[in-house]
């Protein structure tokens, strides 16, 4: 992969100067860059792998993050990373959420001490094909309740829940065209970027995505609404919407399933 000069002269600066320390395992380019999404200004985000035992003390010292403008050479940049281990990415591979996997896709090795990295970065970056339908029904119920919250919102002239309820409407009617496609919910800043290079999406979806935002109201949520539920023969859950919403989303504190959103 080709980078932009500042770019390549900036990820230098950062192997030479990790890539000695006794602790670093690996380095990994991620982020932006590694995404193929990054514009001039664009940080540079890494992946720095250390031993378990140093991993530990940065966990106890609340140290996993870095920021580092010194290493950059380009006026306004810097290098922004976290810090894992084998071990983090190994549960990643083996129950990540999908922000969690999407930290590993695409990650470029840039230096590495640790064996049979690549197929561990694989098996991270997984899509979780086998919960594919479970997560559909769940989505397609919040997706249904966010849809009813919208209008509730609408006719009580309720700013905050309109605003609440047409985000959310947004983020699980694209999480299920995410979900068909088998691709990975990259969290919210790379929502929007992800559903563009869908291959099998409805038709005009950016438009109306960005229409609950830029022209909210009943024709923006409704609009949304009949374009995802037309897109598929969705199947018929195994359980009523309400109740799954309820499970999820009022419910899930006292049996300790992982808030959908976060899924």
């Amino acid at each position: 992969m080709e980078y932009l000069p500042h770019h390549a002269a900036t990820i230098d600066k950062v192997i030479a100067h990790f890539a000695p320390l006794p602790e670093v395992e690996a380095i990994l380019l991620a982020g932006s860059i590694a995404h193929g999404f990054a514009r001039p200004q664009s940080d540079v985000d890494i992946l720095l792998v250390v031993d378990s035992a140093h991993y530990a003390e940065r966990v106890a010292r609340s140290e996993l993050t870095l920021y580092e403008p010194a290493l950059s050479t380009y006026e306004g940049g810097y290098v922004d990373g976290k810090f894992v281990d084998v071990a983090f990415i190994r549960d990643v591979a083996a129950r990540g959420s999908d922000a969690a996997r999407y930290a590993f896709k695409d990650a470029q090795i840039l230096h590495s001490r640790v064996e049979g990295l690549p197929a561990l970065l694989a098996a991270a970056a997984r899509f979780p094909v086998e919960l594919a339908g479970a997560r559909r029904d769940r989505f397609l119920a919040q997706f249904e309740a966010w849809h009813w919250y919208a209008h509730e919102a609408l006719a009580q002239q309720n700013p905050y829940l309109c605003a609440l309820a047409g985000s959310k409407l947004a983020l699980f009617g694209a999480r299920l065209i995410l979900n068909e496609q088998q691709r990975l919910f990259p969290f919210h800043k790379w929502l929007r970027r992800e559903l563009e290079i869908c291959e099998d999406k409805p038709d005009r979806l950016i438009e109306y995505f960005d229409a609950l935002f830029t022209s909210p109201g009943a024709a923006a949520v409704d609009t949304f609404y009949t374009t995802i539920k037309a897109f598929r023969d969705w199947p018929q859950a195994a359980q009523p919407w309400p109740m799954q919403f309820m499970q999820d989303s009022e419910l899930n504190w006292r049996h300790g399933f992982t808030p959908v959103d976060d899924l």
